[in-house]
């Protein structure tokens, strides 16, 4: 189950940060907004993935992948301003019925980046 503050934080936009690993072992970042994240009812985040393609090519092998997001219209731990570090599991859809679901709402998208959480930290 999803942490309520945390489903208040994406009812606000900010700034959502998905990092994978490069070869090299270094990160790779990119960006979407909170508003563009779904949730299904098993509690899977489902992203669309315009572009995104070194981010797929980076999961492909290796699957983990982090999240940061926040908004400071949410009660944080010590004042304005809620954020959020989640850790997960994530892969690339191109049929099925999230796909569809982002397709639906977002037809530009030519993907859905599916994450499955594995841990997620109030880090504000």
């Amino acid at each position: 189950m999803l942490p309520d503050k945390f489903l208040r934080v994406l009812e606000h936009e900010g700034v959502v940060a998905i990092a994978t690993l490069e070869e090299t072992g270094l990160p790779h970042l990119v960006n979407t907004w909170n508003s563009y994240i779904q949730i299904t009812a098993d509690g899977l985040l489902v992203i669309p993935a315009g572009g995104m393609c070194t981010t797929e090519k980076n999961l492909s092998r290796n699957n983990t992948v982090l999240l940061t997001m926040g908004s400071r219209d949410v009660e944080g731990k010590r004042g304005p301003g809620a954020g959020f570090l989640i850790k997960g599991t994530a892969e690339f859809l191109y049929a099925g019925t999230e796909f569809d679901l982002i397709k639906s709402k977002f037809p530009w998208a030519r993907a859905a980046l599916k994450v499955a959480i594995t841990d997620i930290t109030q880090t504000l």
